[in-house]
C-alpha cells in the first residue's frame, strides 16, 4: 500500500522500513509493541492540520514520514512558523503533559503517514515505560533548542535579508552535500512561509532571494535551495 505521494504504509512499527534511532521509534521491542498496539494509523495529506492553537488535547501525534509546520498567531492574525518537524518526531506532548489546551497550531507540509495515541491512553503508556517517558523529555528538550534558534533567527538580527540569511545558514548545516561547497536544502515553502519563519514579509523574503541568487550565492531549482558558497553567507551576516 502507499500513500497518497507515492510512498509505502509502514503498517507495524516492529518492521517499520523508516524507523530511525531518534524518538519513539527509537524504543526497544517491549515499547515499540505496546506502542503499535494503542496508536492508530492515519494517512493524511499535505495542510491537514493535526491540532489547533487554543484547541484542547485529543492525543497524541507522531509523524511516520514526512513534516509538519509548527506556527503561533497574534490576535491580528500575524502567523509566525516556529518549527518544521521532521519524521519521527512526536508532536503536542506540551499541551498533552500538562493538560492545556495547544499554544501553537501543527499543519502537514507533506503528505504522509501519522500515529496517533489518544489521550486516555498515551499518558499510561508514558507512565509505564520510562524509556518511552524519557524520548518525551528528550523531544521537549529539542522542542526548547528549536525555539531558542528561532528567537536568534528573529531577534538577533537586524533586518529582513540577515534573518533570512541565518535560516538558510541553519538549513544548509543540515542539508546534502552536492558538488565542492555546495549545500542542498529541500525547501517546500512559499515566500510566505518562510517570511512567516523568520518574522519578516513576503516581499522581503522575495528581494533577499533574489539578491542572492544574483550574487551568485545562491541556486533555486524549483523546491529545492543549492547554497553556492557557505561561508560566503556566514561572511554575510558578521559584517
Amino acid at each position: 500500500m502507499r500513500t497518497s505521494n507515492g510512498s509505502d504504509i509502514q503498517e507495524n512499527c516492529l518492521t517499520c522500513q523508516w524507523r530511525q534511532g531518534r524518538w519513539f521509534c527509537g524504543l526497544s521491542r517491549p515499547g515499540l509493541r505496546r506502542l503499535q498496539q494503542i496508536a492508530l494509523r492515519k494517512t493524511l495529506d499535505s495542510g491537514t492540520v493535526l491540532y489547533r492553537e487554543g484547541q484542547a488535547p485529543s492525543g497524541l501525534f507522531i509523524l511516520c514520514g514526512g513534516r509538519a509546520k509548527i506556527s503561533v498567531s497574534s490576535k491580528r492574525g500575524s502567523v509566525v512558523i516556529v518549527n518544521v518537524a521532521e519524521a519521527g518526531e512526536a508532536l503536542g506532548l506540551e499541551a498533552l503533559l500538562a493538560n492545556r489546551a495547544h499554544e501553537e497550531t501543527a499543519q502537514l507540509v507533506d503528505s504522509c503517514q501519522v500515529k496517533f495515541v489518544p489521550k486516555e491512553t498515551a499518558l499510561p503508556y508514558l507512565a509505564a515505560h520510562s524509556e518511552a517517558a524519557l524520548k518525551a523529555a528528550s523531544q521537549l528538550n529539542a522542542n526548547c533548542l528549536s525555539a531558542r534558534e528561532q528567537i536568534r533567527h528573529i531577534g538577533l538580527s537586524v533586518s529582513g535579508s540577515e534573518k533570512l540569511t541565518r535560516l538558510l545558514i541553519t538549513w544548509a548545516k543540515t542539508g546534502k552535500d552536492g558538488q565542492p561547497w555546495e549545500r542542498i536544502v529541500e525547501a517546500p515553502f512559499t515566500h510566505l512561509e518562510i517570511a512567516q519563519m523568520v518574522g519578516s514579509t513576503r516581499e522581503t523574503v522575495t528581494r533577499a532571494l533574489n539578491n542572492l541568487k544574483r550574487t551568485g550565492v545562491l541556486e533555486v531549482r524549483g523546491k529545492t535551495l543549492v547554497v553556492k558558497n557557505l561561508e560566503e553567507l556566514e561572511r554575510l551576516v558578521n559584517e
